[in-house]
């Protein structure tokens, strides 16, 4: 994810790779930017963090120690605990819920805002992957699993378009995929979830999706719907960088139209919930 986003920032007028700090010499090859570590950082305005998941509590802390704004990947920490313990640093942190700055996502809130499609009665979602990531990426204790990994942006997205809270949720998990099941990460996932102002909503997470990488929302109201795949084949990676370029030149701006670590929490307590429901560790 380091390197994604290295590549999208390539192209950024407004802000600059200064350096990368990466033990692994293969990964940091995958960023044209001098190498350095946490204690000989040279001059930068701020952090992106792009570790594991498992390392985000210990990385987030040292950097707001050397008081750096700091943009973390999602989930911000594999439990809601670990993220409490993170908004407890006091840090200026933005969470990297790219979808925020998808222009034709951030359309559709609009439009949701306004009232044009009349009262909101229900939402379904799906992020369907190409292929699934590594076996030791997918162990729960490494990732959280795909509830955690995935679900967290349909969570937020959820959230952010309709503005209501995620009050219930419940699902079942399929294990028929195209290699050997991963314990405590199903390769689909269809979950079910009740939010607090009415709204019906759907989420489907797959791990493998032969057409190619999709993210499709579709937004029904009283007056009107809207469907839409907002990454797909073949130009979803540009998609996804372009959002990615847009979030850090918020996030160096200040622009405030990212997600916050309360945001993060409140999506990982659903994924909680989610994973209770599912019995997933």
């Amino acid at each position: 994810m380091g390197a994604t986003h290295a590549r999208a920032l390539a192209s950024s007028r407004t802000v600059e790779v200064a350096c990368v700090v990466e033990p692994s010499d293969e990964a940091a090859a995958g960023v044209d930017a001098p190498r350095a570590t946490l204690e000989t950082l040279p001059d930068v305005d701020g952090a992106l963090v792009c570790v594991p998941t498992r390392l985000h509590l210990d990385v987030v802390t040292r950097l707001a120690a050397l008081g750096l704004p700091i943009l973390c990947e999602k989930p911000c920490g594999v439990t809601s605990a670990e993220t409490r313990e993170i908004a407890a640093l006091g840090a200026r942190l933005q969470v990297a819920y790219w979808r925020r700055f998808v222009p034709a996502l951030r359309e559709v809130r609009e439009r949701i805002r306004a009232g044009g499609l009349g009262t909101i009665v229900f939402v379904s979602s799906a992020e369907l992957d190409e292929y699934p990531p590594t076996r030791s990426f997918r162990d729960p204790v490494s990732s959280g699993g795909i509830v955690l990994d995935m679900g967290v942006h349909e969570f937020d997205q959820l959230r952010w378009l309709t503005g209501q809270e995620i009050a219930t949720v419940t699902g079942v998990a399929g294990d028929v995929g195209w290699e050997a099941p991963v314990p405590g990460d199903p390769e689909l996932v269809q979950l079910v979830l009740g939010l607090d102002g009415g709204i019906a909503a759907t989420v489907t997470l797959a791990r493998r999706y032969p057409p190619g990488e999709v993210c499709r929302i579709e937004v029904v109201g009283l007056d009107a719907a809207e469907r839409l795949d907002f990454v797909a084949p073949p130009d979803g990676d540009e998609t996804i960088a372009s959002a990615l370029r847009a979030q850090a030149e918020d996030f160096a701006s200040a622009g405030g139209e990212g997600a916050t670590v309360a945001d993060a929490l409140a999506a990982i307590e659903a994924a909680e919930r989610a994973k209770l429901a599912l019995g997933l560790p």
